[in-house]
C-alpha cells in the first residue's frame, strides 16, 4: 500500500509549547518538557527511555494530571496519546485552546 509522504494521520492540530512536566509511570517519576501539545497527545523530552504502550500520566500546568501512553519514540523522548473519556475530551480541548492562546500573548507581550 502507498501512502503519501504528506499524509497527516493526526486528528488534531499540534502547538509548539515548550513547557517543564512531571510524568508518572509503574518505574516512578520524570521530570522532562513538553514540547508540542494537541487535543489528542503531546511530544516529551525525557532522559529516560519509556517503551512504547507504558501507561504514564502527564502533569500540564493550569490544567492538572492527564492519563496518556507512549505510541512513539522520538530521538529526545516519546510521543503520547492522552487516554481519557469523550466527555473529558472536550473539556480538555478547551483547556488546551486557552493555554496555547496565553502562551502565544506571553510570547508576543512587549514591555516598554
Amino acid at each position: 500500500m502507498h501512502t503519501p509522504l504528506n499524509d497527516n494521520r493526526r486528528a488534531h492540530r499540534r502547538s509548539v509549547i515548550v513547557q517543564k512536566t512531571r510524568v508518572r509511570h509503574d518505574g516512578g517519576e520524570e521530570t522532562g518538557r513538553i514540547l508540542n501539545i494537541s487535543a489528542g497527545g503531546a511530544g516529551l523530552q525525557l532522559e529516560v527511555r519509556l517503551p512504547d504502550q507504558t501507561e504514564i500520566t502527564v502533569e500540564i500546568d493550569n490544567i492538572g494530571i492527564v492519563p496518556a501512553q507512549v505510541v512513539r519514540q522520538m530521538q529526545d523522548g516519546v510521543g503520547v496519546k492522552f487516554t481519557f473519556s469523550p466527555e473529558r475530551e472536550q473539556m480538555f480541548i478547551r483547556q488546551i485552546t486557552k493555554l496555547v492562546a496565553e502562551k502565544r500573548r506571553e510570547q508576543f507581550f512587549v514591555v516598554s
